[in-house]
């Protein structure tokens, strides 16, 4: 497994227990046994890449979101899917930060926006401390917003919801190149 953080921690530091968390909430959001739903048949690669973002007091969230994003899939090569991922992480993360951290109680948990890359695929996560459902509203062509999820839904292969242990839930949004690259890592 590679990775690419945000903290502090140089990434050799990334050792097996501190990937545990991010690699258990991948498991909560896909059990044991549960491949990506949206991944070819043939990316059944061995490596597992995860880029992590925390956005505990940030400022401007989707823009820190999206220049992240950009960031990471330049890094990764993913040139193809990489404005549709970033438009996604940029509505999944708006979301969070308006609706998952509504309740003031629930603040000391951050939103995390975790970026998952296999052979041709890529998930991206982003967690909240609310365990509200997120929902696609009825699109509404004069109000100026509740469209991030339509978003989401229009760009993305397929993306999905669920409750994290012990609290919150995590939203995620599939995406998959359309054809092998040469000589891609996996």
């Amino acid at each position: 497994m590679t990775g690419y953080r945000t903290d502090q921690a140089p990434l050799a530091a990334a050792d097996a227990e501190g990937w545990e968390p991010w690699l258990s909430t991948l498991g909560q959001v896909f059990p044991d046994g549960m491949r990506w739903p949206w991944a070819p048949e043939d990316d059944r690669s061995v490596v597992l890449r995860v880029a992590v973002h925390e956005f505990a007091f940030e400022s401007m969230p989707a823009r820190t979101a999206r220049r992240f994003t950009m960031d990471v899939m330049r890094s990764w090569s993913f040139a193809e899917m990489a404005d549709d991922a970033t438009l996604a992480v940029c509505e999944l993360v708006t979301n969070a930060v308006r609706h998952g951290l509504r309740h003031p109680a629930i603040h000391t948990v951050p939103v995390r926006l975790l970026l998952f890359r296999s052979c041709r695929s890529l998930l991206c996560v982003v967690t909240d401390p609310s365990n509200e459902a997120p929902v696609i509203r009825e699109p509404d062509h004069v109000a100026e917003t509740g469209r991030g999820l339509q978003v989401v839904a229009g760009v993305s292969r397929m993306w999905g919801w669920t409750h994290l242990r012990p609290t919150g839930k995590a939203v995620w949004a599939g995406f998959c190149q359309s054809r092998p690259r040469a000589g891609s890592l996996g």
